[in-house]
This record gives structure tokens, sequence and C-alpha cells, in this order.
């Protein structure tokens, strides 16, 4: 049987170190190219794997980064979010392992192993918040905790955002301007366990519509639920149309939480017989593939992107260095497409 090859092996090949070989062979700074290339060209000749368990225990590092997921990982913004995380740390030899959150307890669960293991060397946290007893959780790790898309920075090293509050005037405002006297804003069906960016779309909808001089008779929100007991989708979305049909206010243009949302209510809308936007303007949110499909207005964020720049901020953090800006609110874009015009006269 051959003998397994070495880092010492590779070190006399290339007439360097062993600490070089290391430094060489996990993409630090402070390596000669010319060193580094003879380091991996005699480590591809003797087919030495460099073992990442090894640089851990030489390093005091894991090269692993925990990402919090609410819910689902397939999600448009939630899949965007982790591949730009991904994108960024897996090319300095990071392994990047998502933990879906379902419920409370499993956020509980793995906040309640964290201290005694911190077998990861950075946490990300996508789109929900953190109670109080979490965060003081991560007062006591020596790892960076930082937080993307989350409705705040509290408790957070870094974080990079959109401002929704901020982000849900423009449609509220493009409505006003083109004449629509009753404004209605659907939140997704499905109620979240954890207090997130959902939250504030909602509230920022709400603030915007008082601002600009809307009563209370000329707002209908209509709130995620727990459980419709719809049999279908189609159904779901059904009954959000006949809401907006049958309210006494009747809304001539309605703020819709997200895309998905949106495009299924506008299909609904129009099987029912509604014309859009002739009749009912709706407006959603993200930019999502579905945007551009249904001819959609809608609100233009790029959670890969965002994520991207996370991905950063995390290595700056796990360096030890200085983060130049450590909370980052991204900005927002108002789309403007073909489902919505001005209101119909009376």
């Amino acid at each position: 049987m051959m003998a397994r090859t070495t880092i010492g092996d590779v070190a006399k090949a290339a007439g360097v170190s062993v600490s070089t070989v290391s430094r060489a062979l996990r993409g630090l700074d402070k390596v000669n190219p010319d060193t580094r290339k003879r380091v991996e060209d005699a480590a591809g000749r003797l087919h030495f794997s460099f073992s990442k368990s090894a640089s851990s225990l030489a390093s005091g590092k894991t090269m692993r980064v925990a990402v919090l997921l609410p819910n689902q990982i397939s999600g448009w913004f939630t899949s965007h979010a982790f591949e730009g995380v991904y994108e960024v740390l897996s090319q300095e030899g990071y392994d990047v392992i998502p933990y879906v959150m379902w419920e409370q307890r499993d956020l509980d669960a793995f906040f309640q192993n964290l201290p005694g293991n911190q077998n990861v060397d950075a946490v990300v946290v996508v789109s929900f918040a953190l109670t109080e007893a979490q965060t003081k959780v991560l007062e006591g790790l020596t790892v960076p905790v930082l937080g993307l898309n989350t409705p705040g920075d509290e408790g957070f090293a870094a974080t990079a955002r959109v401002d929704d509050i901020a982000s849900m005037q423009a449609p509220v405002r493009l409505l006003h301007s083109l004449g629509h006297r009753s404004l209605a804003y659907v939140e997704q069906p499905e109620v979240s366990p954890f207090l997130s960016t959902s939250d504030l779309r909602t509230q920022g909808f709400e603030e915007a519509a008082k601002a600009l001089g809307y009563g209370d008779e000329d707002i209908l929100i209509v709130p995620a639920v727990g459980h419709t007991g719809m049999r279908s989708e189609q159904d779901e979305f059904s009954g959000i149309a006949a809401q907006l049909m049958s309210a006494p206010s009747a809304p001539t243009g309605v703020c819709v939480e997200n895309d998905k949302v949106a495009s299924a209510l506008v299909k609904e809308l129009r099987r029912l017989g509604v014309d859009v936007p002739a009749e009912m303007s709706v407006i959603g949110f993200d930019d999502d593939y579905r945007a551009a499909l249904m001819d959609l207005t809608t609100v233009h964020q790029n959670p890969l992107e965002t994520g991207r720049l996370i991905g950063r901020k995390a290595l700056t953090l796990m360096r030890g260095e200085p983060l130049d800006e450590p909370y980052t609110v991204i900005p927002t874009s108002l789309v403007l497409r073909g489902t919505t015009n001005v209101p119909p006269q009376d």
C-alpha cells in the first residue's frame, strides 16, 4: 500500500516550509505568487488534498459559516441571498451551511447549542429578528453575527438590508399621484413564526397612507393568517380578491407584500373579470422573475448583491478587521410597468 502523501512531502517537493504550504493552499495573504504556484504544482503532482480540518486545528478556525434561513430555502429572496453569501465565502475556502428555521423552537434549539459548540466562524441571520434572549446569547460569542435583510440592526455586528418602511412609501405615493382615493394592502397569506420584514412593509404602507391624508375608511388591510383552511392556492387568492372587490371602501389601488402574491392576485382578479389596471391597480415588491412576466409594477431589490455584500463583511470581520460601514441600508427603486393606471372615473 502506498504511503499517504503528507504536507511535509509537499513542502519538500516545493522547497519551502510546512507553514508556507499551509498558507499557500489556504489562500492566505503574504505568500509570494511564484511560491504559491510552486506549492500548488507540487500538491497537484503528489495528489495532495489539503485537509480543512487540519487547517482548522492549526489556525483555530473552523472554516464554516452558518446561515439561518426562515421557513424555507427555495423562496426567491432567500435562495438568491444565500447564493450571494455562498459565492463570496466558498471562494475563500469556507463551508457555508444553511440552517432552515421552520419554527421558533428550531431557532431556540440552535441558540441553545451554539455557545457550547461554537463550531462556526460566523453566523448570518436572514430576514427575521432575534428575541432579546437570543441577542444576549450572541453577545457572549466570540464569532461575528451578521444580519441580512433583518428588520433592524440591533444585536448584529453588521447588517445589509433595505429600509422596508421607507420602500413602501413610493408605491403609496404613486397611487396617490394617480388619483386613487381608496387603497388596500395585501400581506402574503402564510403568517411567519418570526418577526420579519413583512411586518415592516405593512407598517410602511399604513404610515405612508396616513401621511398622505387617507383615513381609516379609505384603507383596507388584508392580513396574513395562520391557516386559511383553503383547499388550493387559487381558493386562497380567490378569497383575497373577493375581499378587495366587496370591501365598502372599494379600493382601486392595491399594494402587495411581494411579487409572488401580487402575480397570483393579478391573475385571479383578471379571471374574475376585474380589469387590471383599468379598474384596479396592483403594485408588488421584489422585482423577481414573475414581475417581468406579469408586466407588474413593483419595488426593485437585489438579494444576490445583498448576499455578496454580507459575505464580504463576514470575511472582513472573521479576519479581525474593522468595517468602514458595518450597517448598510440598500436603496430600492420603483419599477413602473403595466399594472398601474389612473383609477376608473365615477
